[in-house]
């Protein structure tokens, strides 16, 4: 597409549209940029008008002026100008499509291959154990909703923070990594609700739960499926095997399409009888390595040596200390992907007896299956809730694998981890032990896995009481979490907890016994450590940008 000498309309300035505008308007178009939702500042507006030379407008503007409109894919449909294109037959492109057009055009990308994952869950843990995995053999810049990192030998540093995963932040990623004077060999990004069509490969998550965009006048599994229906030929597909309609998109020419699943999934009965290419499993079995051929290079085969356990793969690097990319609420003081785990006790398949043991507790270890055949296994450190990782676990191992990685890397990497800030991962603060469950994607279901794994920890560990902090720190942020069902998660399961400490404006308006409130994260986790006594237990789930 020629995005020359064109009028745009570029609508909502609020959720990545101001990057998408200052793009167009520097390729020599003509850019009105409309802000829908009356957020943008006043001197931002100006600072766009004088220089950058894009017209501003907080009411919708007579689309017989434009050759194209820009409009992302949650706007509510009704909006006047949208019904006024559709109307008049005029053009409509999602954000995600602009931005594959503007990426398409710029030449500094030539030769480095993309990435994008989307998905209602597990976006952030593929992306960043991914972008762990394959820089062990790559350079690698990775954006997520954690930061925009770039990645070496197994080691990280922060380029910029401050991000949104909107379809138009991926402009400001690339700028920033090339201002920072990086080239890589992979771009790895984490973005919402679709995709680009530029990635060389395209991994989808899930799709469930699904949740209504636009006013709930589409849903946004559709909407995630631009991914599948703008994928590139020659391009790579890693879809959930639970995600049908994407499945069904997808077969179209030229495309490849591998196919994952863990056994924890509630979609698993749906997959049944499919042949699935990656698969995990968990247990507490001795461990096992067996490659299949196809991953397989003269250097990887055992020697003697390791068959004895003797063997250490880990590397040497660790990365405990490295860079904070959590953000200012982060109280671990890093971000733990250290990869110095000793995977000294790596043996090959034995037909060991396995044992069953639970999907929620780390320090177990998990499967991966090759179509069938196991092609390695790796155990897992203690400290974070090994169910919320299972998707990112073989999602990015799949990946990893099907761009070269050795296996050995990627057990590296899994056996070295422990957790994500802000995902089911297990701190202390001040002494009382921590679930921190707050993150960009948090929602209500997922506060519910975490008090059923909070109150399993209670349990296991004799713990007395359980202090809750649940809410939003800001309502824009994925479409915040609605007050009527944090009202419904209060009055089913807060008898449960010794106090709730409700975070954000909006849930004042939240009801019930043993409840407070507070202004954001650290004033709720502040709160929380007032109450709480050295045996309870603090469990943080907000929603909120880290």
């Amino acid at each position: 597409m020629d995005l020359n000498r064109k009028k745009f309309a570029v609508l909502d300035l609020t959720h990545g549209g101001i990057p998408i505008a200052k793009s167009l308007a520097a390729a020599g178009n003509e850019v009105s940029g409309i802000d829908v939702y009356g957020t943008v500042k006043p001197e931002t507006l100006l600072e766009l008008e004088e220089k950058y030379g894009i017209h501003c407008s907080k009411t919708p503007l007579p689309v017989s002026g434009f050759d194209l409109i820009v409009a992302p894919v949650h706007l509510d449909s009704a909006y006047p100008m949208l019904i006024e294109a559709r109307e008049h037959g005029k053009d409509i492109l999602s954000h995600h499509e602009i931005v594959g057009e503007i990426l398409n055009g710029d030449s500094r990308l030539s030769g480095i291959k993309t990435v994008e994952v989307t998905g209602v869950k597990a976006k952030t843990s593929t992306a960043s154990l991914l972008a762990h995995m394959l820089s062990r053999k790559f350079e690698v810049v990775l954006h997520t909703s954690r930061g925009l990192e770039y990645w070496k030998e197994g080691s990280s540093s922060l380029i910029y923070k401050g991000l949104s995963i909107t379809p138009g932040s991926i402009l400001v990623a690339v700028e920033k990594a090339f201002e920072a004077g990086i080239r890589p060999n992979f771009f790895i990004v984490e973005i919402s609700i679709g995709g680009t069509g530029t990635a060389d490969l395209g991994i989808l998550t899930t799709l469930t739960p699904d949740y209504g965009i636009a006013n709930n006048t589409a849903l946004a599994s559709e909407a995630k499926l631009q991914l599948v229906k703008h994928a590139k030929p020659g391009s790579t597909l890693l879809i959930n095997a639970g995600a049908k309609k994407a499945l069904k998109a997808a077969k179209k020419d030229q495309i490849k399409v591998i196919t994952f699943k863990d056994p924890f999934g509630n979609q698993l009965s749906e997959t049944q009888g499919q042949i699935v290419d990656f698969v995990l499993e968990t247990g507490s079995r001795t461990l096992a390595l067996s490659v299949p051929s196809e991953f397989v290079t003269s250097s990887d085969l055992p020697g003697p040596d390791r068959l004895s356990g003797s063997t250490d793969l880990s590397g040497s690097t660790d990365l405990s200390g490295s860079t904070d990319l959590s953000g200012s609420t982060d109280l671990s003081g890093s971000t733990d992907l250290s990869n110095s785990a000793n995977l000294s006790g790596l043996l090959m398949q034995t037909g060991s007896t396995e044992l069953q043991a639970s999907p929620t507790t780390s320090g177990s270890c998990i499967r991966f299956l090759h179509r069938g055949k196991e092609i390695l296994s790796a155990s897992l450190r203690p400290g974070y809730n090994v169910s919320a990782y299972r998707t990112a676990f073989v999602a990015a191992a799949a990946a990893a694998l099907e761009l070269g990685i050795e296996p050995e890397a990627v057990i590296s990497v899994i056996e070295g981890f422990g957790g994500l800030s802000g995902r089911m991962q297990e701190k202390e603060m001040n002494g009382i032990s921590l679930i921190d469950n707050s993150n960009s994607g948090m929602d209500i279901l997922s506060a519910e896995k975490a008090l059923d794994y909070a109150l399993l920890k209670k349990k296991d560990e004799k713990k007395k009481n359980i202090i809750l902090v649940l809410g939003e720190e800001a309502s824009q942020v994925c479409e915040g979490l609605p007050p009527e069902l944090v009202q419904g998660f209060v009055n089913k399961f807060g008898t449960k907890c010794k106090q709730v400490i409700l975070v954000g404006e909006r849930m004042k308006a939240v009801n019930g016994k043993n409840i407070s409130y507070a202004w954001n994260l650290p004033e709720g986790l502040s709160k929380a450590s007032e109450f709480a006594g050295g045996e309870d237990i603090i469990l943080s789930s907000v929603k909120c940008f880290r």
